[in-house]
C-alpha cells in the first residue's frame, strides 16, 4: 500500500508581516486581521487539514517571512490516490537547454570577446528557477500554481458564485429601483471610490450624486406643495435636543422602598434610582472606568461592570475593580408629586458634591 504525507497541525511563528498571502491561497485554514494573522478554529482539527494539505503547504511557501509551520504525516492510500499525488511534482519538471538547439549562440571568435560580452543577452529569470535535477523551485511553482488558480475569468467567475443571491439581484438593479437605504449606501460608497481613484469612479460617482439630487429636488417639490409642516419633517432643526429632564414616577414608590434598594425601570433612560437611609438619589449608570454599563446584581448587593470588574456598591461608592471613583449623581428634585431627574447636570463625591441638595431628595 503506498502511503502519502498529510498535514496534520499547522501554526504561526511570531513575525507575520500581515501580507494577507495566506488567506489568499488558504481562506479557509488562515484570517488575516488587521495586525496579525490566525489559523481558523477548523484547521486545529487534523481531520480537516488533511485533505488542504496541497494548500498549507502552498500558503507556507508563499509566505515572504517563513513564518507558517505545520507538521505531516505518512498516511496509506491507494496507487490511484498517491499517483495523482505525484502528478504536479512530474509536471514541475521542465526541459534543460538544449546546448545544440538552432538559436544557440555561435561559437565566440578570440578576436571579438569585448564586442561579444557586449551583446550577451542576460540569463532567462525562468532558468534560474530551474534546478539542477530539472525541476522549478518550489517556491515559484506554489506562486504559478497560486496566479493560475485564482486568476483569469475562473477566478472572477468563482467570486460572483459565492455573492449571495439576493445580494447578487439587488447588484443587477437600477438605482431608482434600490430601496432608500440602499440608494445612499451606493451614493456613499461612490463617494469613497471617487476619493480613491477619481479618474475610475468619475462616471459612477456623477450618476448617483444625479440620482440624490433628484431625489433630494422631489422631497423638496413635494414639501413646498404640501405646506410649512411637511417641510418640517422633511428638513428637522438639527439643533433641537430631547428635554434632559426625565419623570420617574411619583414620590410615594421610592418612600416605600427598603434602604439600599434599587428601581432599574429606568436603566434604558441611563438612570439608576435608589434609596438610602436618609435620602433618594439618583445614579448616572456609566462606569467612571471606561464607560461601560454595569449591572445590578441584587443579591450581592452591588453594581459589577462587565467589561473589567469594577464593583460599585448600591450608593455608587466604587470599592473594587479599576474604577477611579464612584458612580455619578443627577440632580432630582419633586415637582407636582413626581419625582424629575435632570440629567443635564451631574454630582461628583469626589468633590464633595453628593452633599448639594439638589443632589438627592430628603426622607
Amino acid at each position: 500500500m503506498a502511503t502519502k504525507d498529510v498535514v496534520t497541525k499547522v501554526w504561526i511563528d511570531p513575525g507575520c508581516i500581515v501580507c494577507d498571502a495566506c488567506e489568499t491561497t488558504a481562506p479557509d485554514v488562515f484570517d488575516v486581521t488587521d495586525d496579525t494573522c490566525l489559523i481558523r478554529p477548523d484547521a486545529l482539527n487534523p481531520d480537516f487539514t488533511k485533505p488542504r494539505t496541497q494548500d498549507i503547504i502552498d500558503a507556507a511557501l508563499e509566505c515572504p517571512v517563513d513564518v507558517i509551520k505545520y507538521d505531516t504525516a505518512a498516511v496509506e492510500v491507494s496507487d490511484e490516490e498517491a499517483a495523482a499525488a505525484t502528478a504536479p511534482a512530474e509536471a514541475k519538471k521542465v526541459d534543460a537547454p538544449d546546448k545544440k538547439a538552432p538559436h544557440a549562440p555561435a561559437a565566440k571568435t578570440p578576436a571579438e570577446p569585448a564586442k561579444a560580452a557586449a551583446t550577451k543577452s542576460p540569463e532567462p529569470v525562468a532558468a534560474k528557477s530551474v534546478e539542477k535535477d530539472g525541476t522549478l523551485d518550489p517556491a515559484i511553482a506554489a506562486l504559478l500554481r497560486a496566479a493560475t488558480a485564482r486568476g483569469g475569468n475562473a477566478g472572477i467567475e468563482r467570486q460572483a458564485r459565492d455573492v449571495p443571491a439576493a445580494i447578487a439581484e439587488m447588484s443587477r438593479k437600477d438605482p431608482k429601483d434600490l430601496p432608500p437605504d440602499a440608494r445612499q449606501a451606493l451614493i456613499v460608497e461612490a463617494a469613497r471610490k471617487s476619493k480613491q481613484d477619481p479618474s475610475a469612479s468619475r462616471r459612477q460617482f456623477i450618476s448617483s450624486a444625479a440620482l440624490a439630487t433628484g431625489w433630494i429636488a422631489l422631497g423638496t417639490g413635494t414639501g413646498v406643495a404640501a405646506g410649512p409642516a411637511f417641510m418640517r419633517f422633511m428638513m428637522p432643526n438639527v439643533l433641537e435636543e430631547p428635554d434632559p429632564r426625565v419623570r420617574v414616577g411619583k414620590i410615594q414608590r421610592y418612600l416605600e422602598m427598603n434602604p439600599g434598594d434599587v428601581n432599574e425601570d429606568f436603566k434604558p433612560q441611563g438612570i439608576w434610582m435608589v434609596r438610602e437611609e436618609d435620602r433618594i438619589a439618583a445614579l448616572n449608570i456609566i462606569c467612571t472606568h471606561l464607560g461601560c454599563i454595569p449591572n445590578w446584581l441584587p443579591n450581592d448587593r452591588k453594581f459589577k461592570c462587565p467589561c473589567h470588574g469594577s464593583g460599585f456598591k448600591p450608593d455608587g461608592i466604587n470599592f473594587e475593580g479599576p474604577a477611579p471613583r464612584p458612580l455619578e449623581r443627577f440632580r432630582i428634585f419633586v415637582e407636582d408629586g413626581i419625582v424629575v431627574v435632570d440629567k443635564s447636570r451631574k454630582f461628583q463625591h469626589e468633590l464633595g458634591q453628593w452633599e448639594q441638595p439638589a443632589s438627592y431628595i430628603g426622607v
